[in-house]
């Protein structure tokens, strides 16, 4: 009698602590009929038509009651909540029992069917939203088949069954039960459920992955987490969800957060979202703490990435590029996207940086000095190994070397100094050396083979700095012309050269046209260079010089070859602390770069309109500075970073603060660097650095990481993936 009456006061409007659904069922529950019990693929969104082979570990049930009758008032949303909270279990790896609308018939197969897939090293979850009442303080599940008023039946599911029956298939049963009600018609003291539910629980200590078995078995115990305070009852909230499920799952989610740690953050939430009026509680009996989703937070992970950044960059100072991808893959989520870059900026620059790298190793004897010049690609080099005796007069050879297969595929032929003139074309498919005694050879660089060999004149080739000033060579844009800048003694020539046949397309004064445009008696250029502009219309150009008895100048200009005149000029006094020592031009050849070193060892990057020779911009502390393959960008890298300028007025247009710019550089075989930077350009330029590279073939950058590697180098990176992940 006393349980009849107990159930004709529980009137079960205590549903109410669940919020109305404003938006259809989620595709999980769209999926799943009434009153069924349908089994859910760890990480799908479907039910499975047969049990799936290996369960992960982790297995769930999860039950959402509101489709009631009998006199029990509906509810409206446990189906979101259950959508909700089986999308989230399986993004964990979950397999999930999933009931919505169920009598107790159909509650108790489920469990039963959770049961028997079950295994002792198992993690098993328990998840309801419904009605729920306490009788004779014992609690229980609310089917959708219940009475009010009626006797305690088989609608009744006594919630402690179910804890014992899965507990003693698994090492641990987390609970956690959403079915706080407000009953206007209860004794004051039988609001909610009791805390009946899971007796005499202690707390544990260590934090296990619930991903490793063997540590699945330390984590034995219990856990229960109700949405409220025992005989208590909560808000409807005004959300789609309830505010303990809206709570959850956001906070099971977070990375390195354990179930305690989650429902801490749990119990916040609901608290603020309900002005303390509803505070969620907890008991606990298990051993350890249970990581769902990894062993790191954001800020554990941001920590190992910086490390594994950093062994990156060591080995690919070493040389040993494939190393150092492999170690920047491990300083990153496994799965790589858009934010990966802003949220572990130092391993994707490491990536990025060891899968640019130009860093070649080759089987080079050590008794020598060697200078090494690289294509684009860094497929093909070109070595300048010259005997370590060599005093200024000693003879060396330019072999070209297939970086891929460590070989030599062709000799350009002996070269006088430790400092050769070698030039690669924009592409990297062809190759020019000045062997000495004006001849320069043009190589095909895939092949090895001469394309052309060209007579410089001799008459302006001779002594510079005490010794033989080799000429600076540069291609044009679209590699068809050689452009050679030849100097003696404050005179240089500029000539350009077909490539294919040899025959020269131009001649170029121009020594007679920066002295001139100098004006200044007793001033002579020490260096200048021209290159090809790349209509081949038209040649920019640049002129220094060094004495110390006449002031320093800087002279440039825009030279066009249709009407053989002088487009535009500029010529900048240089005070005597500084010393212009690289130089740039855009395509079209209107806008150049210069970098001055003072005595302090300061740089500082000009920008210059070649056209009106008007200074346009100035950056301070920029150590090397290029122009974007279109020219209407420029970049300047420092100390801490990079930045992108436009060309056109000079303004600031992008930040790049975990750039890092890393000098490729030549190994030996084993390890022993023989050069300390690869020169990717010898024309006066600054060395080409990286901040325009861009993956071949439209690939990501992870992705031409990976192409890399070896099969076997590949599955270490991927095994040894950061273990963090974001679950949306």
């Amino acid at each position: 009698m006393l349980v009849k009456t107990l159930l004709a006061y529980a009137t079960l409007a205590l549903g109410l602590c669940l919020s109305c659904a404003s938006a259809s069922a989620s595709t999980t529950t769209q999926a799943i009929p009434a009153d069924t019990c349908q089994e859910m693929a760890a990480g799908g969104s479907q039910p499975l038509d047969s049990a799936p082979e290996g369960k992960a570990g982790r297995l769930a049930l999860v039950i959402g009651n509101a489709a009631y009758g009998g006199g029990i008032a509906p509810l409206r949303n446990p189906a979101r909540d259950a959508a909700a909270v089986t999308d989230v279990l399986q993004k964990l790896n979950f397999t999930v029992f999933v009931a919505l609308d169920a009598r107790g018939a159909t509650i108790r197969d489920c469990v039963l069917r959770m049961q028997s897939a079950l295994s002792p090293d198992d993690i098993a979850l328990v998840y309801y939203s419904g009605h729920g009442i306490q009788i004779d303080d014992r609690n229980y599940i609310v089917a959708t088949d219940a009475e009010a008023g009626g006797a305690l039946s088989d609608a009744f599911v006594y919630i402690d069954e179910i804890i014992d029956g899965v507990k003693a298939k698994s090492a641990s049963i987390l609970v956690f039960l959403d079915a706080c009600r407000n009953n206007p018609f209860a004794r004051e003291d039988a609001q909610g459920l009791s805390a009946s539910t899971g007796r005499s629980l202690a707390r544990g200590l260590a934090k296990v992955d619930a991903n490793t078995p063997g540590a699945r078995q330390e984590a034995r115990g219990i856990f229960v987490a109700y949405s409220t305070s025992p005989n208590a009852t909560a808000s409807d909230g005004e959300g789609d969800l309830s505010p303990f499920t809206t709570a959850f799952v956001t906070a099971v989610k977070t990375p390195g957060f354990s179930v305690q740690r989650a429902l801490s953050e749990v119990s916040r939430s609901v608290g603020e979202a309900t002005d303390w009026s509803q505070t969620p509680w907890i008991k606990s009996s298990l051993t350890a703490e249970i990581l769902l989703n990894g062993t790191m937070t954001f800020e554990d992970a941001q920590s190992a990435s910086e490390n594994h950044a950093g062994a990156s960059k060591r080995l690919l100072e070493r040389g040993d590029v494939e190393g150092a991808i492999v170690e920047a893959f491990r300083g990153l989520p496994q799965s790589i996207d858009d934010r990966t870059a802003e949220q572990f900026p130092f391993a994707y620059q490491a990536l990025t940086a060891a899968t640019r790298s130009s860093s070649i190793v080759l089987p080079v004897p050590a008794n020598n000095i060697h200078v090494v010049v690289a294509n684009v690609g860094g497929d093909r080099a070109v070595v300048a190994s010259v005997d370590r005796e060599y005093r200024g007069v000693g003879k060396g050879t330019l072999e070209i070397w297939d970086t891929g297969t460590k070989t030599v595929i062709g000799i350009l032929g002996e070269v006088g100094t430790a400092v050769p003139s070698v030039k690669f074309s924009a592409d990297g498919s062809r190759v020019a050396a000045y062997l000495g005694k004006g001849i320069t050879k043009v190589a095909d660089a895939a092949t090895g083979k001469t394309i052309s060999t060209i007579k410089l004149s001799a008459d302006h080739l001779g002594p510079a700095y005490g010794g033989l000033n080799p000429p600076v060579l540069v291609f044009s844009p679209d590699g068809a012309v050689l452009v050679g800048t030849l100097h003696k003694q404050g005179l240089a020539l500029v000539q350009g050269w077909d490539v294919n046949s040899g025959a020269k397309r131009f001649e170029f004064d121009l020594g007679t046209k920066c002295n001139g445009l100098a004006n200044t008696a007793g001033w002579a250029l020490t260096r200048g260079f021209a290159v090809l502009s790349a209509d081949g219309a038209s040649l920019s150009f640049v002129c220094t010089n060094t004495s110390t008895n006449v002031p320093k100048l800087l002279v440039f200009g825009h030279w066009s070859l249709v009407q053989n005149s002088l487009v535009g000029s500029g010529v900048v006094p240089v005070s005597k602390e500084l010393y212009p020592i690289a130089f740039g031009f855009s395509a079209d050849g209107t806008r150049m770069v210069a970098t001055q070193l003072d005595n302090g060892g300061s740089y500082e990057i000009l920008l210059f309109d070649t056209q009106t020779g008007q200074q346009i911009g100035k950056v301070e502390k920029g150590l090397y500075a290029s122009f974007s393959p279109a020219g209407d960008l420029y970049s300047v890298v420092g100390q801490t970073g990079a930045a992108i300028f436009s060309a056109k007025d000079g303004r600031r247009v992008q930040e790049m603060a975990d750039y890092a710019y890393t000098v490729p550089a030549a190994f030996r075989e084993h390890g022993e660097k023989f050069a300390d930077y690869i020169l990717l350009d010898n024309d006066m330029s600054t060395l080409t650095h990286d901040v325009w590279w861009q993956p071949p073939d439209g690939l990501t950058v992870a992705d031409a990481a990976r192409a890399r590697l070896t099969a076997e180098q590949k599955n270490e990176a991927k095994a040894g993936a950061l273990a963090y992940t974001e679950i949306p």
